[in-house]
């Protein structure tokens, strides 16, 4: 059994009943033809990670072969057993019986743990095969009263535009921390579609009849000229064929619009298809999409919490993912490393253009209660950018700001940005007493110490 000539067979016919060859997959098979068996092997076990049953059986043949490490009999038994049980059932063939009745016992205990980690009940438990985004026992929530966004006055009018914005709903049914997760075009629109949100009002998430704070991604659409649907769009005309044919930034496009938008013509099952396929083919963002989507309904899944989509979407560049593990490792106690880490994952998310990250950014490098974290000049070099970009109307981005200026000293300017920060939350209703004491510690010349956008305990308001 070789892995050159599984590979030419499956260029030919067997992937078209499994996945299809993509970037990577491609990367790692050119490893593989030059000799370089362990790096070949780290990118195919990266793969076979998410679920890709072609790089399993080749990692079954390399193990058997002792190509990128010591011939293992159990090991390459029990990836063959995973490739089947994933798609590749024509590619493993008969030949697996006959192996797996040469096993001793303890290479067959190893086979075991093989399929007990990337076998496709274990890859479903984890959401990485067919992922299960939906929480029975949680009721989503919804918009109650949206005002229209306002169209903004762009040099080039491109007629129609769409900005997909992920936002917290509170308990309170008030629209916080918002995220823009699309845009096209991308600047002057996004900034209209978060004024508008952030004045919106929500019925909130509830479990078992409690509103809880959730999550929610909602479409702002805007037009000229009477017409709005999207597929009349260029950018969906082209993305349409390209998505179709596997192109990994075509179907992310196409599969998140169409989650939200039925004049796209595309089911919401086969924009799921499109998404998973995008993320499985390593393009972050939909890597990114996916393990927040897990990590949103966690509570039903306990396993499926999007920690292995999350992990590939940081290592492929998404600085959402970077800080989103970064704000794991940060909860409860952690340890040197742990924060190290953080460090780490929050330096290289400081680059990001995105406005959520950016602002996420700055309120911990400027604020975490950790000395090891805290780093004021990258903070304050981050909200200085955070703070000349379009989107004005969201106070915590004047919170983060401040947050940065006090870590740096300037307590008159954080207590600018703060108070600025209060008048904006104020005129959208929310709890500002916990923005009051943040204003109180800059005054006497303090800077904060913990999470920026910590909101008061659940319970009666007052300001």
């Amino acid at each position: 059994m070789g892995v050159r000539t599984v590979c030419a067979t499956l260029t030919v016919s067997a992937l078209a009943s499994a996945t299809p060859l993509h970037a990577d997959f491609q990367a790692a098979l050119r490893e593989y033809n030059a000799g370089h068996y362990e790096l070949a092997h780290a990118q195919f076990l990266a793969l076979a990670e998410l679920g890709d049953c072609s790089s399993q059986f080749n990692l079954g043949a390399m193990a058997l072969q002792g190509q990128g490490g010591p011939k293992d009999a159990g090991s390459g038994v029990g990836w063959l057993r995973a490739a089947a049980g994933n798609g590749c059932e024509q590619l493993v063939g008969e030949r697996l019986a006959g192996l797996a009745a040469k096993l001793s016992a303890d290479e067959s205990r190893t086979a075991a743990g093989v399929v007990d980690r990337y076998g496709r009940d274990a890859l479903h438990a984890q959401g990485i095969v067919s992922p299960d985004f939906s929480c029975r026992e949680q009721a989503p929530a919804s918009v109650l009263q949206s005002p229209r966004p306002q169209y903004p006055r762009l040099a080039a009018d491109p007629h129609r535009a769409i900005v997909i914005t992920e936002l917290t709903i509170g308990t309170d049914g008030l629209a916080r921390d918002p995220e823009i997760v699309l845009a096209l075009p991308e600047s002057g629109f996004p900034a209209a579609a978060v004024e508008s949100w952030l004045n919106s009002r929500f019925v909130p998430a509830s479990r078992a009849g409690v509103p809880v704070e959730s999550r929610l991604q909602a479409k702002s659409l805007f037009a000229t000229g009477g017409g709005s649907e999207l597929s009349g769009m260029d950018a969906y005309r082209s993305a349409r064929p390209r998505a179709e044919a596997g192109d990994p930034g075509a179907a992310y496009l196409v599969g998140l619009t169409a989650t939200l938008d039925a004049s796209l013509g595309i089911s919401s099952a086969r924009a799921g298809q499109l998404l998973l396929g995008s993320a499985r083919d390593g393009d972050s963002r939909a890597q990114y999409w996916v393990g927040s989507q897990l990590r949103a309904s966690a509570a039903c899944h306990a396993l499926a919490n999007g920690a292995v989509w999350l992990r590939h979407a940081a290592e492929g560049g998404s600085a959402s993912a970077q800080l989103l593990l970064a704000t794991d490792l940060l909860n409860g106690d952690p340890s040197a490393a742990q924060a190290a880490q953080a460090r780490a994952l929050l330096e290289r998310a400081a680059s990001s253009d995105s406005f959520y990250v950016r602002k996420h950014v700055v309120a911990l490098l400027a604020a975490s209660a950790l000395d090891s974290v805290r780093d004021p000049g990258t903070a304050l070099a981050a909200a200085m950018k955070l703070a000349a970009g379009e989107i004005q109307s969201d106070p915590q981005m004047f919170e983060a700001v401040g947050a940065a200026y006090a870590a740096n000293g300037d307590f008159r300017a954080a207590s600018g940005q703060q108070q600025i920060a209060i008048r904006k939350a104020r005129s959208l209703g929310w709890d500002t007493r916990v923005m009051t004491q943040r204003l109180a510690a800059y005054r006497d010349g303090r800077p904060w110490r913990g999470d920026v956008f910590a909101l008061p305990p659940h319970g009666s308001r007052g300001d």
